[in-house]
């Protein structure tokens, strides 16, 4: 798959990490949409067609683990990266059953964002 018909949906409530999250994605030749919070991250999720999502674990009303259901749900074959900063360490089996394809801890590095999704996406 071309890099420039790949499609990123962000969700993430903090501002500056989902504008610094877009400006590695563009950096690496990604499209990419954003929301502040699950719910409208799902609705963009109806509303695009999407082939990965890059979501935080902690927000209000409906956390990463939440979106990564409802995503998979709508279509198991996207890639569902969860981002936390709770230092979240989960065995593989849990990581299995919560439907998230990789978790990246913050801080993060850019050439590690970009390194997961080419991974996931291939």
């Amino acid at each position: 798959m071309d890099k420039k018909t790949i499609k990123v949906l962000i969700i993430e409530d903090d501002e500056r990490i989902r504008s610094l999250l877009r400006n590695i994605l563009i950096f690496g030749g990604f499209e990419v949409i954003e929301a502040q919070d699950g719910a409208s991250g799902i609705k963009c999720l109806e509303e695009n067609c999407v082939n990965l999502v890059l979501t935080d674990l902690g927000m209000p009303g409906m956390n990463g683990w939440e979106v990564a259901k409802r995503v998979k749900k709508k279509d198991p074959d996207i890639p569902v990266i969860l981002i936390t900063g709770w230092g979240v360490r989960i065995e593989e089996d849990s990581l299995n059953r919560s439907k998230v394809d990789c978790i990246i801890s913050k801080p993060f590095q850019v050439n590690e964002i970009l390194e997961k999704i080419q991974i996931l996406i291939h």
